[in-house]
Parts: structure tokens; sequence; C-alpha cells
């Protein structure tokens, strides 16, 4: 009987509290979704959001759940005489809360076919930034009460007001953030259309940083991939253009130099021919001189002993034979004297004569003795002369080849002191760097990276700010911080 009694009570008491409770709330809204498209430039855009889900909680108690319409619009009916948390979310959006009180509605207003409604201005649902304070969004930016004046329900103008503060400083926050970002792909635009591609690509890297997700830097990041390797390609040409050139160079003075020396070879050996043929031109000119002298001392000697022969024979022919008269009858002594005086002034003339044939040979011989000792002479002078001459020729001959040679084996010689016949235009240093980068480029096709570093560090003391070998080292660099 008492447990009759108890069921009976609890009964009564529950239609009590239906009849009691037999308004609702109606509470309105709608859902809108705000996506933002970030470049260079912020653009936002807000459309009705359907499959918002909402939850209306009394402590801990989901006391409803539903989702928006494809209109993002909802309707929740809230129960008489309690206080609820209306909570609007969406995945990847900040939830959003409100307060709803139903408490203090008065019983003959309760009883009198209350039906209150209320409209709550829109729900917008925004991803969030990284960096913002959202805290505030954990309490409830609307409440929602009944007002006796009105006799109805409204909001409440302390809380909504704190609720905007709240809201408007993080949209303040998110401005800042969004233009921050816009701004560094700005940069890295104009740094890319430079292009300053190692620029461009650090200030990409930062906008991803800034706001992590949104496609803009990324997409820009490619475009920076494409520069950067089209300035490596043309800096790796340069570079390959300047060891071409330097190649170029190198081999343009090595034949220049082999030319040089040919052609002092072949001039040296045409000097030597030419010399070779003055010498017998000289030797010929000198048989024929000689022999012409010769010839004339001949020609000479010959006429005048001709001459001489030529005289004795007139004065033997005008001299005639004397004959003296026989002694005996007849004979005039003074015919006889007379005779005798001629013939005596005949062998006069005739030792006369021969005396001075004797004085004409000996005078001969003694011209003919000087001609030939001035001859011989002037033949030693010239041959003391001419070999003089080419003891001299021979001597500078030999000092320029000995320092035309020193030059090619040493680097030093004549060709130190301003000759003009040995100078050469060189690259200093040129082989010597050339080595150096081959060897650090070996190292690096083979990974061996430190030894690659420490040739391509030699390489720069040759040839300071060299691009080529500051990439390289650069590329190295990267390699070692991975490992």
């Amino acid at each position: 009987m008492k447990l009759h009694l108890n069921i009976f009570f609890i009964l009564l008491l529950l239609s009590s509290s239906i009849i009691a409770q037999d308004w609702t709330l109606k509470l309105s809204s709608n859902v809108e979704l705000r996506t933002w498209k970030l470049t260079s430039k912020a653009d936002k855009e807000e459309k009705s959001l359907g499959g918002a889900n909402i939850k209306l909680y009394k402590g801990n108690s989901i006391i409803s759940e539903l989702n928006s319409d494809a209109n993002g619009d909802f309707t929740v009916l809230v129960p008489p005489n309690g206080d609820f948390i209306l909570e609007v979310s969406f995945s990847g959006c900040n939830t959003k809360k409100f307060s709803v009180s139903t408490n203090g509605v008065p019983e003959n207003i309760a009883k009198d076919n209350f039906k209150p409604t209320f409209s709550i201005g829109g729900f917008v649902m925004a991803k969030p930034f990284p960096g913002i304070d959202y805290s505030g969004l954990q309490q409830a930016l609307v409440k929602v009460e009944y007002k006796p004046k009105g006799r109805n329900f409204d909001h409440d103008d302390a809380v909504t007001d704190n609720g905007l503060n709240i809201v408007s400083k993080i949209a303040s926050a998110e401005n800042i953030l969004v233009e921050k970002f816009c701004s560094t792909n700005r940069a890295g635009d104009a740094a890319l259309a430079k292009p300053d591609c190692p620029l461009a690509k650090s200030l990409y890297e930062k906008a991803i940083s800034i706001i992590p997700g949104e496609q803009y830097p990324v997409e820009q990041l490619a475009k920076v991939g494409l520069c950067l390797k089209d300035k490596e390609e043309a800096v790796k040409k340069e570079e390959e253009k300047k060891l071409a050139d330097l190649a170029a160079k190198e081999k343009a003075a090595a034949e220049k130099l082999e030319a040089d020396k040919l052609a002092k070879e072949k001039a040296a050996a045409n000097k030597t021919e030419s010399d070779k043929a003055a010498k017998e031109k000289a030797a010929n000119d000198k048989a024929l001189k000689d022999k012409a002298i010769a010839d004339k001392a001949s020609a000479d000697k010959t006429a005048r002993e001709k001459l001489i022969a030529n005289r004795i024979e007139k004065e033997k022919a005008a001299e005639g034979k004397v004959i003296l008269p026989k002694e005996g009858k007849g004979i005039d002594p003074a015919e006889k004297e007379a005779a005798a005086k001629k013939a005596e002034k005949q062998n006069a003339a005739k030792d006369k004569a021969a005396k001075q044939k004797e004085g004409l040979e000996k005078s001969r011989a003694e011209d003919i003795a000087a001609e030939k000792s001035d001859y011989e002479k002037r033949e030693a002078s010239r041959k003391a002369k001419e070999k003089a001459e080419m003891d001299k020729a021979n001597s500078e001959s030999k000092a320029k080849k000995l320092a035309y040679e020193t030059k090619h084996s040493d680097g030093s010689g004549e060709m130190d002191k301003g000759n003009s016949d040995h100078k050469i235009p060189q690259v200093l240093g040129a082989n010597k760097y050339k080595e150096v980068i081959i060897t650090a480029d070996d190292y690096f096709k083979t990974k061996r990276y430190k030894e690659a570093k420490t040739k391509y560090e030699e390489a720069l003391k040759i040839k300071t700010a060299d691009v080529y070998s500051t990439n390289k080292l650069a590329e190295i660099e990267k390699i070692l911080n991975q490992k």
C-alpha cells in the first residue's frame, strides 16, 4: 500500500511539472563559414554553413543536439526554468558559446499560452590562426534571459558588450597577422621579380612560418626553385665560360710560345745558312780577288820582262858587231886607232846596258816582293776582322739562345729583363687555380666533401671572390650539416 502511494505522489508531481512547464523558448539563428584566400592580399568570403553542430547543454548534460540546414539555419527549443549553454561547432573552426537562462518567468505568464522566441544574430565560424589568443571564446559571448519589463527574452547588455570586445580583439589580432603574412608575400614577389631568388625564398619560407598551410607561398617557392636552378645554371655556364676562356688563353699563349720558338729556330737556321752563304761568298770573292791580283802580278811581271827583253833586243840590234881591221899592209894607223876607240865605246855601252838590265830586274823583284807583302798584310788584317766579327756574332747568338732556353726551364732569364722578343702574355696563377679546381671537383664527385672543401678554400686564396668556389663551399656546408 505504501509503494502504491509513493508511485501516486511521483506521478502527481510529474503531472504538475508538465503542466507548469508546457512552454519552451524557441531560439533560432544562422551559421556562416568565413574562409580566407591569402596571397599578397587578403580576400575573405562568408557563406551559409550547412552541417554545423549545435548542442544545448545543461551543466555537463546534452539536452538536445542538431545540425544547421543547407542554408545554415537552425532552431533550438530551450526548456523552461534552467540555465543552459548553446554551443556551435564545425570541424577545424573555433567553437562559439552562448548562455541562455529560462529562469524568472512569472507563473501567470507561463500559464497564459506563453510561446517566447528569440533570434540570435548569427554565428560566424572560422579556422583559427597560429599565435592568436582564442581563450576568450571559452566563455559565453552573449547571454539570453527573460526581461520582465518586455515580458520576453532578450540579451544581457553587459555580457554582450564583453563578448563583442573579445571578438573585436581577436579580429584585430587576426587582421595584423594576415597583413604580416600578405606583406611578406608581397616582398617575396618583388624579390622574385628582380630576380633575387635567395631573398624571395627566405621571404616565402617566413610567410609559411607565419600562417602554415596556405598555398600561395608554397606555389611561389616552386617558382623560386626554378629561378634558383636557372641562376645556378647561369653561374655554372659563366664559370664554364671563364674556364674555357682561361684554357683558350693558355692554349693561345702556348701556341704563341711554340710559334715564337719555331720562328726563332727558323731565324737562327736562316741566319746560319745566310752566314754560311756569306762565308762561302767571301771565300769565293777572296779567291777571285787573289786570282785577279795574282793574274795582274803575273801579267805585270810578264809585261815588264817582255819590255826588258825588247829593250835588250833593241840594244843588241842597235849595238851590232864591232870588227877591228886586221893588221897588215895598207892599214892606216889612224883608222886603226879610230876603230879601237869605237870598239871601246861600244863595249862600254854594252856594259852599261847590262847593268841597267840587272838594275831593272832587281827593282822589279823588289816591287813584286813589296806588293806581295802588302797583299799578305791586308789579307791577314781582313781575316782577323772577319774572325772577330764572326766570334762576336756567335757569342751574341749563344747568349740569346741560352737566355731563351733558361726562360723555358726555370721561368727566369732574358725575358725577365724586358726583351720584347721573348715577352709572352701570361695569366698569373691561372694554371695553379685550374689544377686546384679540378682536384676539388674530383673530391666533390666522389663525395669526399671535407677534402673538396679544403681545395675550394685554397682556390679562393688564389682567386678571391671566386663565385664558383663560393657556391661549391655553400653546397658542401649544406651537405655536411644534413649529416
